[in-house]
């Protein structure tokens, strides 16, 4: 069943996937539309291909009534599983739990342990989203916490995920201005300090260029691409993509922010990962001579290899 949504009268219809879709950061708790209930996002995905799907616990940012601390973040994870599930829907859910840089100021060691113990849970995959954050949010007016402070807690968070052997995923934006792009560069120097998981890290939401892209490579991580990666301007993100050896490579939505071209406003979620996937395979085939159901299919094998099976 073909999915589509519809921008400024317009109806625009998903493409059909190359491949089976992995999903790998998305927030199923974040939705800011009264009409995005997350069985029915479950069932859309599904429909459009998305058969793995990686959402994200923070204890800072999606603490709530209904979901005060990972083992309640779970159960509630469970309960849309299963109603979707009911439906049709066979998309196998897990999160990773952590504390993303807007949280920096808060975090201590009641929030490190509440993590800790969300790795003993069969539904979490490692830890995420975590990192730094030197812009200025002018449309929350959310202030960068001091950049020592933001470098110790993604240490911090980092070490737990090298010491328990899971993956971790990074989230890293510099500031407009910042022509050295600081947090890449911070991010770097806390890798090599605190090590890289054997399990895996991943440079969420890549927006930045090939060069910046290979420093990370060569530290053994791997780069997800989300919707952002269509946008017009874009096209060095783009060259980025295409440069990314094929078992470092993944896709994302990172929903619901930024939804790809040309549905770019809408609220965004997993199962526009198809259009994501869509635009970025056809242009990497463009530049490479590589098949795009080769590459697709390379996209779903490598995200399993990282995030398939449970880490010991």
């Amino acid at each position: 069943m073909a999915i589509s949504f519809t921008k400024k009268n317009k109806v625009f219809t998903l493409p059909l996937a190359h491949a089976p879709l992995f999903d790998t950061h998305a927030h199923l708790r974040s939705f800011w539309g009264g009409d995005k209930d997350p069985v029915d996002v479950l069932v859309r995905a599904h429909e459009s291909g998305v058969r793995e799907l990686m959402t994200i616990f923070d204890p800072v940012s999606d603490m709530s009534e209904e979901t005060p601390d990972a083992p309640a973040f779970s159960r509630w994870l469970y309960g849309v599983l299963g109603a979707a599930s009911e439906r049709g829907a066979q998309v196998r859910v897990r999160y990773l739990a952590g504390v993303h840089p807007y949280g920096t100021l808060d975090y201590a060691d009641g929030l490190h342990a509440q993590i800790a113990a969300a790795l003993d849970d069969p539904l979490c995959a490692g830890i995420g989203e975590i990192g730094l954050d030197y812009h200025f949010d002018a449309d929350d007016q959310i202030e960068a916490a001091p950049r020592d402070a933001q470098m110790a807690v993604m240490a911090r968070q980092l070490s737990l995920a090298v010491e328990r052997n899971v993956p971790v995923e990074l989230h890293l934006r510099n500031d407009r201005a910042d022509g050295a792009r600081s947090a890449h560069a911070d991010a770097v120097a806390v890798l090599e300090c605190v090590g890289v998981p054997a399990a895996g890290c991943v440079l969420h939401c890549f927006g930045e260029d090939r060069a910046t892209m290979e420093r990370f490579l060569a530290l053994g991580c791997h780069i997800a691409f989300g919707g952002a990666a269509t946008f017009k301007r874009n096209d060095g993100v783009r060259e980025a993509f295409a440069a990314c050896p094929l078992d470092r490579l993944l896709l994302e939505t990172d929903c619901p922010y930024m939804a790809p071209e040309p549905i770019r406003g809408l609220e965004c979620e997993p199962a526009m990962i198809a259009q994501t996937a869509d635009v970025l395979i056809y242009d990497r085939a463009d530049r490479t001579g590589e098949l795009p159901d080769e590459i697709a299919a390379a996209i779903w094998n490598t995200s399993n290899t990282l995030f398939g099976e449970a880490h010991e």
